[in-house]
């Protein structure tokens, strides 16, 4: 079993392991990146600053998730973060086909509809 926190972007529900995961921020007060990579949306203030990556296709108002992954860690757009739920290992199914970058890790089959198993380490490739 492992801990998923669950998210939605874009009407889509996603989880990522807890152990991914150092924080859950508000989107106010993100400064654009002027020049930015396409999936970059801007920066979080801090120290260091928090760049800020929206490839699942969350608006703008909604809430970043701190991802760490190896050395990097960034902030991940999503429109809300619904909370923890634990997870089978073998309840996680292979990854989708048709992907043209990799995002997701898996699929898992939850009473309340699919989710997505999204990747820490190909999502942090974005920046």
């Amino acid at each position: 079993m492992r801990t998923m926190v669950c998210f939605q972007a874009a009407g889509t529900r996603y989880c990522l392991p807890v152990e991914a995961t150092r924080a859950v921020r508000p989107a106010g007060g993100m400064v654009v990146l002027p020049d930015a990579r396409a999936d970059v949306v801007g920066l979080m203030p801090g120290d260091p600053p928090l760049t800020v990556i929206s490839p699942l296709g969350a608006g703008q108002d909604g809430q970043i998730l701190v991802v760490q992954t190896g050395e990097v860690t960034f902030g991940l757009l999503v429109d809300t973060v619904s909370g923890l739920r634990r997870v089978d290992d073998a309840g996680i199914r292979v990854a989708p086909q048709g992907q043209d970058r990799v995002l997701v890790s898996g699929i898992v089959d939850a009473d309340d509809g699919m989710m997505l198993v999204a990747d820490a380490a190909a999502l942090g490739e974005r920046l």
